[in-house]
């Protein structure tokens, strides 16, 4: 089947799915892996993966991840970040621990398989969760931005480790890299708060220019491959250099009119064809895994969901007063892109095989429609008015 067809199918379905699910408060992406796994080898095999979709794929995740670095502000690593580091080992690293090691030593998988299908399936979402904060209305309430904090946190670290554990021999090269990189956009991030000023002028003139917002746009763009291509050259994954590069693209640099206009761009662009497009395709990766593989599967999602959802719980009610304990620990149970990235880019790097993939999208989609059903309710519907700064 040629690729216009291929692509045809895959997006009017996965977006009519997607916002059935959407209608039902879940998440699209679920609707999205779903169609891919229907139609591609694991069922009715009407399409296979390919080299060209494939090459599609990628092409939609720098774009996806571009958004996320995008949507992420310093402040976020910064003014809520002890909180967040609190939420984020309740919810991921422990949770995490315990799932290599249920892997490695009950079920005999190797350590790096181990950890990539466990961060696939533990790791909450940015892409999910801030669409989840936004529905409990929890953008300006501290505990919203304590959720948002934790989840990037948790995002960069996983990607972290997933550049780490691709070429497991250049560890230490990849870690000094990585670590190198993260001064770097701290500084950068540092230098241009200092002449924001000057710098915001300087895009706010060129925006006044005929083609300047195609300029900026392509400007973005062009510095988000840069970032990528360096990284993956040196043997860092792309998706760390998307993600990093878009955290540099912030209101300080072209304003708040301006990063409101690219939001908006970037946003219509994936959530109308970039991600539907993105998860069908990580669906037909996926297969039905072999039964021996279906306890490691009920096992690492009771983990991620149990461990991780009583931590959390946990740490919530000690923390945060301004928000039921159940709905923080049903918002950061979201999972979506992040999981299903590292699921993917592990499996076409050759970390992980079909059967593991498989688990990563299983649980992926297992957690995804189970951990939203938990949220306290009241809290939708705005009737604990407990918002108040503190």
């Amino acid at each position: 089947m040629d690729l216009i067809t291929s692509v045809l199918i895959l997006l009017s379905i996965s977006l009519i799915i997607g916002e059935l699910l959407e209608v039902k408060g879940l998440p699209s992406v679920v609707g999205a892996l779903i169609v891919g796994l229907v139609l591609g080898p694991a069922v009715f095999n009407v399409l296979q993966p390919n080299a060209v979709l494939h090459g599609l794929s990628e092409i939609a995740l720098f774009f996806i991840v571009l958004l996320i670095g995008v949507d992420v502000t310093s402040d976020l690593l910064t003014k809520y970040s002890a909180k967040g580091w609190v939420l984020t080992i309740s919810s991921f690293v422990i949770p995490l621990i315990t799932m290599v090691a249920m892997a490695v030593f009950v079920f005999h998988v190797g350590l790096t398989e181990s950890i990539a299908v466990s961060i696939g399936i533990g790791v909450p979402s940015i892409s999910i969760i801030s669409v989840l904060v936004n529905r409990y209305s929890l953008l300006k309430s501290p505990s919203g931005n304590h959720i948002l904090a934790s989840v990037v946190i948790t995002d960069v670290m996983a990607f972290v480790l997933l550049s780490a554990i691709i070429d497991p021999q250049r560890i230490v090269e990849k870690m000094v890299g990585i670590s190198i990189l993260i001064i770097i956009i701290l500084l950068l991030d540092r230098i241009i708060k200092r002449h924001s000023a000057e710098i915001v002028n300087f895009f706010i003139r060129l925006h006044a220019t005929e083609r300047g917002e195609e300029i900026i746009f392509g400007l973005i763009i062009i510095w988000g491959l840069l970032v990528s291509a360096i990284l993956d050259i040196i043997g860092i994954s792309y998706v760390l250099g998307a993600l990093f590069s878009g955290l540099i693209v912030s209101e300080v640099i072209v304003g708040k009119d301006l990063i409101g206009i690219i939001r908006r761009t970037l946003n219509r662009l994936n959530e109308s064809f970039f991600i539907p497009i993105f998860f069908t395709i990580a669906g037909l990766d996926a297969t039905i895994p072999n039964l021996s593989y279906f306890p490691i599967l009920i096992s690492l999602v009771a983990i991620s969901g149990v461990v991780g959802g009583s931590l959390t719980y946990y740490s919530s009610r000690k923390l945060m007063n301004d928000i039921n304990p159940r709905t923080t620990m049903a918002i950061l149970g979201g999972r979506g892109a992040v999981g299903i990235i590292i699921g993917a880019v592990a499996f076409q790097d050759g970390v992980i095989g079909s059967n593991l993939y498989s688990l990563v999208i299983f649980g992926s989609i297992i957690l995804s429609l189970i951990m939203p059903l938990l949220a306290d309710k009241r809290d939708k519907l705005g009737k604990l008015d407990r918002t108040a700064e503190y």
